[in-house]
């Protein structure tokens, strides 16, 4: 098993308005998972941000705004189990993974209770993980119908994205 996120000291200072990209071994946390099951998944070309504050959240979408039109924004925690069914299971998932070519994607660790994980929660309106929603990158604004709370199956992040997806 692959933890959600990566440690705290590889995370940025707390308070600091920096963020990074997370590296495509980060984001294909579930590939062995599914190449040893005799499935390939499709690598996805998603750009991927780890994000824990408000302006972290602000400058990942101002960058991705210039190479994608939306994101899936994935709202986790280490202790959260479902969330590691959506890193092991559902975005690894070949058909899933080909539709996030389209999308960037925004992961907010809130592993760790901080004031700005607090403040970028109730800036998206997200009661806690596991959270899913596609946003508009340009603007931010979240797509009706698309946040998902809870557990959920895959066909049902496969059937959000899908419209979104051209």
């Amino acid at each position: 098993m692959h933890d959600r996120f990566p440690p705290a000291s590889e995370s940025p200072e707390p308070g600091s308005t920096t963020w990074r990209k997370v590296n495509r071994r980060t984001l294909l946390l579930g590939l062995p998972l599914i190449a040893g099951a005799g499935s390939f998944a499709t690598p996805s070309r998603a750009s991927t941000y780890l994000v824990e504050s408000v302006p972290q959240y602000a400058a990942a979408l101002a960058d991705l705004a210039q190479s994608k039109a939306r994101a899936l924004v994935d709202v986790g925690a280490q202790w959260c189990a479902f969330c590691k069914v959506i890193d092991d299971k559902i975005l690894p998932d070949r058909r899933v993974a080909g539709l996030m070519q389209h999308f960037g994607l925004i992961r907010i660790d809130v592993t760790a209770t901080t004031d700005d994980n607090r403040a970028l929660l109730r800036h998206l309106k997200v009661d806690g993980p596991p959270t899913v929603f596609i946003v508009d990158a340009a603007s931010g604004r979240e797509h009706e119908g698309t946040r998902s709370v809870g557990t959920f199956p895959t066909e049902s992040l496969i059937a959000r994205l899908e419209p979104f997806a051209a």
